[in-house]
């Protein structure tokens, strides 16, 4: 599916950078027949519902962030975006097989730096990221339980959200060490980018 001009200027990427997610796009709605990568009603808006709204995540990413963990990673969306438009190392994290075969795929055919873990988050070590991302996965209560060892050193979540993200943020109150801002999203009225600084 080509680029709108609209959002390639949004984008605001070199070149090199605009053909590695065209080849991304070109892979998933390759695959997309045979794994449920994405919501089929979702495809024909794939540049806006997925790829601008995982995009604007890199201007919230603080200056020499090495390593991002990108949770419940699924089709790539934010984890394989932020990998082509950031210098940091990406790991991301997919419990299913037939999804952390594409996620590898990808890397491998595109040439990132970055890493599939097909297996749960809770059952993984601490490793250390600057950056914890996650999109339509859980609400803030179940992330927060899910992402307890990462947490230990971790600073910085960022999680797109929904309209509903008030009403999930009331749990913070049992998080002291746990400061919440919202951003408003560029591709949903509804949407916000939830930053969640930690003190570690």
């Amino acid at each position: 599916m080509a680029i709108d001009p609209a959002i390639a200027a949004r984008l605001n990427v070199s070149r090199e950078t605009m053909d590695k997610i065209s080849s991304y796009v070109a892979l998933v709605e390759k695959w997309q027949p045979r794994i449920n990568l994405i919501a089929n009603s979702t495809l024909p808006d794939i540049w806006t519902r997925h790829v601008l709204d995982s995009a604007q995540l890199v201007a919230h990413l603080p200056p020499k962030t090495a390593r991002i963990l990108d949770v419940g990673s699924g089709g790539g969306f934010p984890g394989i975006i932020l990998a082509i438009m950031s210098d940091s190392e990406v790991h991301l994290v997919e419990s299913d097989q037939r999804k952390s075969i594409f996620l590898t795929t990808v890397i491998r055919e595109l040439g990132l730096n970055a890493v599939v873990h097909n297996k749960r988050i809770e059952q993984m070590e601490n490793i250390g990221a600057d950056v914890i991302t996650a999109r339509a996965l859980a609400s803030v209560e179940k992330l927060l339980d899910l992402l307890k060892i990462q947490l230990q050193t971790t600073p910085l979540c960022l999680f797109l959200k929904g309209a509903r993200v008030d009403q999930e943020l009331t749990i913070l109150e049992s998080y002291s060490s746990i400061e919440a801002q919202c951003f408003p999203s560029l591709t949903s009225a509804d949407g916000v980018v939830l930053a969640l600084k930690c003190d570690v």
